[in-house]
């Protein structure tokens, strides 16, 4: 059977704001999480990839004396209203830092709000916008990730009670074009647009460009994306950049795009700042500077990018023009899977499969494979799968294996289809079925899979689902062979009498 697959690198891609995502311009946010702090903002601030944080993230016994020097950097404002919920400056221990600090998020967090004078509602807790949002009132969410159920008739009610809060007409659309009642949605965002709220720009120019409920029309999307540009919407600014880059919608000018892109990066946005260092990094419209590129890649993670924050884990992964430290990968990797980065989660799940920065913990593997999965990432449906086989990090279930590894190989991935063959040729979790087993074999096989080309190899040798054949047997032993399967290899020589030579 096709044993576990890591993550693969992928290269760096120009991305697109989604209205999920925010810009960084806001106070520091100090979180406290299992005595580990984030930071998100202007300075002062401690990046993740610090020592301190390093530290902190594996959970080391001195981890106070690193919290010890982050404390120290918080403003003393901020500090003396903690200390006045009945902590002292000369307690110790990572517990007690971590208490202070979890007092300076919600200090901050109070500060950074803006002065609506309209209270919180269940509508900013269910439907806020994620990322560093400073006119979100909640934690926020990924669009997708929004329980669009209990959020519209929550942001129906606040909006009611609210008729002229534009926020609230925002995140209703944000629920219902969640919920995929996209006509729904625009009358929500046009009217949060007249309440003056500019977030709802974004998302308008998304519709028409994405062409959610309606034809796709880039020249709407141009109109809204310059709308909310002008209105100083740092997502609007990069999208608009984008289709400057592509040429949808606007006449193509690399130059136009760098300039948004430079502009939305000025009011903190971080895909800006992660699509200047793609441009960098590929030359395109400015000279080639890994250098400068690995800046901006910095930049664009501490300000929340999930896209930066992966390809800053893959760099550190491989030492590619950062420090190689899997420890550091795996912080970057754990932010950007926090954000429902797929790929992120995907490797994450690796890491803790294999132990790469950390300790193994299956089921913290299995609970990342598993969100990868959901998401369509076929080497997570695969090792998940493999985990239900074996029983490691999940409960043993043979028939959450086999479904698992049907939806990858229906996909077309070839190690899912050699494992799930095996599942039907062996009866495990499925009814023994040779005949479908010999027809995954064979498209996993046509894929150059070595393990399934051996496989067809023995279903023709003995007459398994099919009639059998010497010459055909041979075929696929000798195919398997030439990529160094042993079996391969031994199975030939006794059909053919010959030796075949070993691949070094």
């Amino acid at each position: 059977m096709a044993g576990r697959i890591g993550g693969a690198a992928l290269a760096a891609t120009l991305v697109t704001v989604l209205a999920g995502q925010a810009s960084a311009e806001m106070f520091p946010i100090y979180r406290s999480d299992d005595y580990c702090l984030d930071t998100v903002g202007r300075p002062p601030k401690v990046m993740l990839d610090s020592p301190e944080m390093v530290a902190c993230f594996n959970r080391e016994s001195t981890a106070y004396v690193e919290l010890n020097d982050i404390w120290a950097k918080v403003p003393e404002d901020i500090q003396g209203a903690c200390y006045a919920e009945g902590r002292t400056k000369v307690e110790t221990g990572a517990g007690s830092y971590a208490r202070h600090l979890a007092c300076t998020q919600r200090e901050i967090a109070d500060r950074s709000r803006p002065g609506t004078g309209v209270p919180v509602t269940d509508c900013d807790r269910l439907a806020s916008r994620n990322g560093s949002d400073p006119l979100s009132l909640g934690p926020g969410f990924a669009m997708a990730d929004i329980d669009h159920a209990k959020a519209i008739p929550a942001c129906e009610q606040a909006l009611a009670e609210q008729p002229k809060e534009g926020r609230f007409a925002y995140m209703l659309g944000r629920s219902l074009d969640a919920a995929g009642q996209y006509e729904k949605a625009r009358q929500s965002y046009l009217q949060a647009v007249d309440l003056g709220e500019k977030r709802a720009f974004l998302n308008l120019g998304i519709l028409s460009e994405e062409g959610r409920g309606v034809e796709a029309d880039f020249a709407a999307a141009v109109a809204w994306y310059k709308k909310g540009a002008d209105a100083g919407e740092s997502g609007c600014q990069n999208n608009l950049a984008g289709l400057y880059l592509r040429g949808d919608g606007v006449e193509q000018s690399v130059e136009q795009a760098l300039a948004l892109y430079r502009q939305a990066f000025e009011h903190g946005d971080g895909e800006a700042a992660y699509n200047l260092g793609v441009m960098y990094e590929q030359a395109n419209g400015v000279a080639a500077d890994p250098a400068t590129a690995v800046d901006y890649y910095r930049k664009a993670a501490a300000a929340g990018s999930a896209n930066a924050q992966y390809e800053l884990a893959q760099r550190h992964a491989k030492g590619d023009g950062v420090e190689k430290s899997a420890a550091l990968a795996v912080v970057w990797y754990t932010k950007a899977a926090q954000q429902g980065l797929g790929s992120a989660q995907m490797d994450l799940g690796y890491a803790y499969d294999e132990g790469l920065g950390l300790s193994p913990e299956p089921a913290e593997a299995a609970k990342w494979y598993a969100k990868a999965a959901d998401k369509g990432y076929n080497a997570a449906r695969h090792n998940l799968a493999l985990f239900y086989a074996e029983g490691k990090g999940v409960p043993k279930d043979p028939a959450k294996a086999v479904s698992l590894y049907r939806q990858a190989a229906e996909d077309g991935y070839s190690p899912s289809q050699t494992n799930l063959a095996v599942q039907l040729a062996d009866g495990t979790g499925a009814p023994k079925d040779e005949v479908e087993a010999l027809k995954w074999f064979r498209l996993a096989a046509e894929q150059d899979e070595p393990v399934a080309q051996f496989n067809l190899g023995v279903f023709y040798e003995d007459g398994r689902g099919i009639r059998a054949s010497k010459k055909d047997a041979i075929a696929w032993y000798r195919k398997a062979a030439a990529q160094g399967h042993e079996k391969a290899r031994l199975a030939l020589d006794r059909l053919t009498g010959k030796k075949t030579r070993k691949k070094a």
